[in-house]
């Protein structure tokens, strides 16, 4: 019986989370997931379909999950974790060893570095000149985890397998057509995410994803992401 809820958008960070569960094992077991408008704030699927997604989280943005006693998760760094100490297949350390606290390190990473660099690149409103420095920076950012992070060309962020940074990590890099950004600058985190986007499970989870759209969604994202840059409005 499942103890806590997701809720997520297909195409926006909150996607890592249900990729991560998926993976995890424990999707439906342990963890609903249903789906949110960040556009209109409405609940989307499950039982509280059509209902205010404000009262649900106050910031109205995902991932959210919330536990059975009614605590609410609402950062990466928390979420992703909590699908860590809760998996039936492993996706990131055990709480209280090295490994762990690399994989918390690698998510702040991802959190404050890039995804907060790249984020801004949705904003309609800046101007040529803002926008210029921004793409400078996120490029910054590519140029580290490509020269750095990944110099070894390692298949995966943390260690010899996949684990919760590696479905954040995948989603945000995901963006970069969307908003301009050339991976083919970074021939390592180009490999790096095609890895990811090839992996049986990642695929699944986009599959569930998509079959759990109601068919108005499922008719816009069957362009895909056409309504991004919406739906990512309030995704940090």
């Amino acid at each position: 019986m499942s103890n806590a809820t997701l809720y997520y958008t297909t195409t926006s960070c909150g996607a890592s989370n249900f990729i991560a569960a998926h993976r995890a094992g424990i999707l439906a077991s342990k963890l609903k997931a249903y789906q949110a408008d960040i556009g209109t704030h409405k609940v989307l699927t499950g039982p509280k379909a059509g209902s205010d997604f404000y009262a649900i989280n106050p910031k109205g943005n995902v991932p959210a999950i919330v536990l059975a006693d009614g605590t609410l998760l609402n950062e990466n760094s928390a979420t992703l974790q909590w699908i860590v100490d809760n998996a039936v297949t492993p996706v990131g350390g055990k709480n209280g060893t090295a490994e762990r606290y690399l994989l918390q390190s690698k998510l702040s990473w991802i959190s404050s570095e890039l995804h907060g660099t790249v984020g801004g690149l949705f904003n309609p409103t800046l101007s040529a000149e803002v926008r210029e420095f921004v793409v400078a920076k996120s490029y910054q950012k590519l140029q580290f985890l490509n020269d750095v992070e990944l110099a070894d060309g390692r298949k995966f962020f943390v260690g010899n397998g996949f684990t919760v940074a590696d479905s954040y990590l995948y989603i945000v890099l995901s963006w970069s057509p969307h908003i301009k950004l050339d991976l083919s600058k970074f021939p390592k985190v180009e490999a790096y995410f095609k890895n990811i986007s090839e992996l049986d499970f990642v695929k699944e989870a986009h599959a569930a994803m998509a079959k759990a759209s109601p068919t108005t969604s499922s008719k816009k994202l069957s362009r895909p992401f056409l309504k991004l840059r919406q739906l990512l409005k309030r995704c940090f």
